[in-house]
């Protein structure tokens, strides 16, 4: 469970993760400036510790949200951090792909923020206003920015199912703040690619064949359409400027793996044949055609960020 520390300010709440509800107070990382990047009015975190995480609740848009922060055990001041944010499907919370992803064990930074109502914006269920959850994660930039030292170039999104199409919405709109974007079961709605830049950006789309909830190529749900992978992928080579053949290669007797190649940034995809709605390699994922973890050792070897 999480115990809560509210701080002064009154808008920010760090909960750190316990296993009684005894309150207890974490050091606060040293205060980073960074004038280029962060705004007057950034809000500032107190905790979590290196290797710990912790529940943050902060105002955006007039709402309070919250959000699982969680700082490696080896991070330091005065060392630049990749940052990942980790956005959970609809109909899921921040504490559940927190628990299925272990982004924890990377040597960055992760944030695992919670959509309102379960859902994050794009999708047609979506109970936020177009760009408010845009400027959640603005936020959050903001108050991570103020409180401890960001690698400004690696500032990654990733996500499940609508969390997943989301990840692919801020690589659209934010593509000036997000380095790369890795999609896993990802709802492709029409209004993710609303307004999209044709800036490249470097993907990586993970998908089951026989996904029974988002159909690996494409279809209808809640009144909306949204896209086949593969058209998916076709509009990102185009963006990225891909010249080169596609190079297949067998990850075992289900998986494959496609590299796009002599592209402006780099673009591959990781087709789970029989593969179903599901994180693979989580616990979850009673398929058992990919190894423990695999999705989230594949989306961090492509963003370049080690195990810790």
């Amino acid at each position: 469970m999480f115990s809560c520390l509210l701080l002064g300010s009154g808008m920010l709440v760090a909960c750190a993760s316990s296993e009684s509800d005894h309150i207890e107070e974490v050091e606060a990382p040293t205060t980073v400036t960074l004038p280029d990047r962060v705004p007057s009015n950034a809000p500032q975190i107190t905790g979590p510790a290196p290797g710990d995480s912790a529940e943050v609740k902060l105002k955006s848009s007039n709402r309070d949200r919250n959000f699982i922060l969680s700082v490696p055990a080896a991070y330091r001041e005065g060392e630049r951090w990749p940052v990942i944010f980790a956005f959970h499907g609809w109909g899921e919370n921040a504490k559940m792909i927190h628990s299925y992803s272990n982004f924890d064990n990377s040597r960055a930074i992760v944030v695992y923020p919670q959509g309102i109502d379960d859902a994050w914006e794009g999708a047609p269920y979506a109970k936020v206003k177009d760009g408010e959850d845009l400027g959640f994660v603005t936020d959050i930039l903001a108050s991570l920015r103020s409180t401890y030292s960001v690698d400004d170039s690696r500032i990654f999104a990733t996500g499940f199912s609508n969390g997943g199409g989301f990840s692919a919405l801020l690589g659209c709109r934010m593509n000036d703040e997000f380095a790369g974007v890795a999609s896993v079961s990802a709802a492709y709605y029409a209004t993710i690619f609303k307004d999209c830049a044709d800036t490249p950006l470097a993907l990586l789309d993970i998908h089951g064949t026989t996904d029974p909830v988002v159909d690996y190529y494409g279809g209808t749900r809640h009144g909306a359409t949204y896209a086949p992978v593969p058209d998916v992928l076709e509009a990102a080579s185009t963006r990225n400027s891909c010249e080169g053949a596609i190079s297949t290669s067998r990850i075992n007797a289900w998986a494959l793996r496609q590299d796009w190649t002599i592209c402006s940034h780099p673009l591959s995809h990781i087709r789970v044949g029989g593969g179903g709605h599901v994180w693979p390699g989580a616990e979850e994922d009673t398929y058992g055609y990919v190894p423990k973890d695999y999705a989230t050792e594949q989306i961090l070897r492509f963003f370049g960020i080690a195990k810790a």
